[in-house]
């Protein structure tokens, strides 16, 4: 392995160099600051919406079931809109439109029971005053609160209509926490324990299929250049094969990260535009910025540094299988033949994790699953469960160990079979004839 880190930095800097990959890299970096910088401010400046103020004052109401329920209670529902509403009942369709006409100010609700079901229907007279939007308005307000009409149809006193509609609040706590103690992370370990499965899996899903095939290519480019042969005697081909994993796992990295600052100071400059348009501003976005500093609490430094390390890591074992791959191609149009097992394997983890509980929300796990000590599938796992405290750092240590461990074992087999594909000549090999050449290898 002597030669190891002449071959990452020389790889390392063709990756860098290359003008495709500064190109993205620049271009996907400004776009990441300019989009929510200019988005941001842009929501906030056009979509202002100014809260509609219905002119309706008066409501003809046709219920079947009319002495069961006071809709005067609706007034009382809403504290911005439609508080000072006449209710009043009607027998017909027809009737209630000949008084609603001479109102100008009035609507007509007609209330339908079918079966287990009621049927709502807003009604505009011929001659009124008001317009569509009133009646939409209406509309939304009677749907959102017409139980209340229900509750009072069941003949339960107000107070105990008060009680049911009382809101409830539920926390899940952990069974380790002592009586009069409580979690004050409760509510955000259960919001990222939904969000941080899926986004770690997407981030590593795309970045594998994104270098992967980089790093296949890298493998095979001293076959196509006639170099092979030099390399073979100055460098052992395990050493050179991990130096180029190595090395085409740092420019994604390297990458990925460019586009994250991008990111991260888009979203600061549009947080800072948002609040210059209107200070008093409640954007979800910024609501959850704010809540932001209050749960850093929640993460560890620990636990963030072996999170991240397992997301390196997971890159580098997927690098390391596409080396496999290049090493057994012959020539570039070979890889999409030869990657088979880089894809299946890929294809096979993230529908095994997807399906088996691996973005379950519950936290904290009473037992790290199967999954974690799996290479191929901790690294799709792990780093959610590191982060919100489901594994412990001798639990989180012990699965990157096995993942770095796997890393090395798949790039020297890919430095094996480097060197026995040197002196192949014909048809690619299957997987029954390269396990035969493996054997009688020397």
């Amino acid at each position: 392995m002597k030669s190891i880190g002449t071959i990452f930095s020389f790889t390392f800097m063709q990756h860098v160099k290359g003008k495709g990959y500064r190109n993205a890299t620049i271009l996907v970096t400004v776009l990441c600051f300019l989009l929510p910088a200019l988005i941001m401010p842009a929501i906030e400046y056009f979509g202002k919406e100014e809260h509609y103020e219905s002119k309706i004052t008066k409501v003809y109401v046709i219920d079947e079931e009319q002495d069961l329920a006071d809709y005067s209670f609706l007034n009382s529902a809403d504290a911005e809109q439609f508080q000072n509403v006449t209710y009043e009942m009607a027998d017909s369709v027809d009737t209630a439109a000949a008084q609603a006409a001479s109102d100008g100010y009035a609507v007509i609700l007609a209330v339908e029971k079918q079966g287990d079901s009621y049927q709502l229907s807003v009604l505009l007279p011929e001659d009124t005053e008001l317009t569509q939007k009133d009646a939409d308005a209406y509309a939304e307000y009677i749907e959102r609160y017409f139980r209340y009409v229900l509750i009072q149809k069941s003949k339960l006193a107000y107070t105990q209509i008060a009680e049911l509609t009382m809101p409830i609040e539920i926390a899940v706590r952990d069974t380790e926490i002592q009586e009069g103690e409580t979690d004050e992370y409760a509510a955000a370990r259960e919001i990222f324990s939904m969000i941080l499965p899926y986004l770690n899996i997407m981030i590593l899903y795309f970045m594998i299929l994104a270098y992967g095939q980089g790093t296949a290519n890298s493998a095979i480019m001293e076959k196509t250049s006639k170099l092979m042969d030099l390399f073979l005697v100055s460098v052992k081909p395990g050493a050179m094969l991990l130096g180029k994993v190595f090395a085409t796992a740092a420019s994604g990295i390297l990458q990925l990260f460019c586009w994250l600052a991008g990111l991260a100071g888009g979203f600061a400059a549009g947080a800072q535009l948002v609040k210059a348009i209107n200070p008093q501003s409640d954007m979800a976005i910024l609501q959850l910025f704010d809540a932001f500093g209050s749960i850093s609490g929640m993460f560890t430094p620990s636990g963030v540094i072996l999170a991240l390390l397992m997301l390196a890591a997971g890159l580098l074992l997927y690098c390391s299988l596409a080396a496999i791959g290049g090493a057994i191609a012959e020539k570039p149009e070979d890889l999409s033949s030869t990657n088979i097992l880089f894809v299946l394997i890929l294809i096979i983890s993230f529908f095994a994790t997807m399906y088996s509980g691996g973005t379950n929300a519950d936290v904290s796990w009473d037992a790290v699953t199967w999954q974690v000590w799996m290479p191929f599938t901790a690294i799709l796992v792990a780093p959610t469960k590191i982060l919100l405290g489901g594994m412990s750092t001798p639990q989180a240590i012990g699965s990157l160990g096995i993942v770095l461990l796997t890393v090395v074992l798949v790039t020297l087999l890919a430095g094996k079979l480097y060197k026995m594909m040197s002196l192949y000549k014909g048809n690619l090999p299957g997987p029954a004839k390269l396990m035969e050449m493996l054997k009688d290898d020397k």
